[in-house]
């Protein structure tokens, strides 16, 4: 499951729509998120996805980096996008701003879902995935406002969205 912790991801996209919920019209939003992290994240999803994807050529890097774990190059670099299954209910998605405490955004029991890997020579990982959420107008209005821009985000699983499923 994708987790974030305060980690630079840029809104690369948003579509705002209205839904009917049974006889209520329901602000729905779409963002499309775009995430760079280090390959090292890949132990998210498997422990053994960064060995599979990369390795370390001793002759390229030589003796910069001595720890076993730094795999900084592809083994196979034409591999192109992954495309990762799976569809992440009852999420808590917090954009925070870092000159204001107080006035970031948060948004519960999001979805996160279409999420593809594209892994980038030297270690670098973009995760990019589609976010569903409801928003109130204000909260949306702020989200649009940020379009294209970069911003730190926390993800990861609403407790208070999951006891009420359960």
């Amino acid at each position: 499951m994708l987790e974030l912790d305060n980690q630079l991801t840029k809104i690369v996209h948003v579509n705002v729509r209205n839904e009917r919920h049974g006889d209520e019209q329901v602000l729905g939003m779409d963002m499309r998120l775009q995430t760079r992290m280090s390959n090292d994240s890949l132990a998210m999803f498997s422990p053994t996805l960064k060995s599979s994807f990369y390795h370390k050529d001793d002759s390229v890097q030589g003796d910069l980096v001595t720890s076993a774990d730094h795999l900084p190059n592809l083994k196979n670099p034409k591999i192109g996008v992954i495309k990762w299954d799976g569809t992440w209910e009852h999420q808590l998605l917090k954009i925070l701003d870092k000159a204001k405490k107080q006035d970031g955004l948060t948004l519960d029991d999001v979805r996160v879902k279409k999420l593809s890997i594209e892994m980038q020579e030297g270690g670098t990982v973009f995760y990019n995935y589609l976010v569903q959420a409801h928003p109130d107008e204000k909260t949306a209005a702020r989200v649009i406002a940020l379009l294209g821009q970069e911003v730190h985000m926390s993800l990861g699983v609403d407790e208070d969205a999951q006891e009420s499923v359960e």
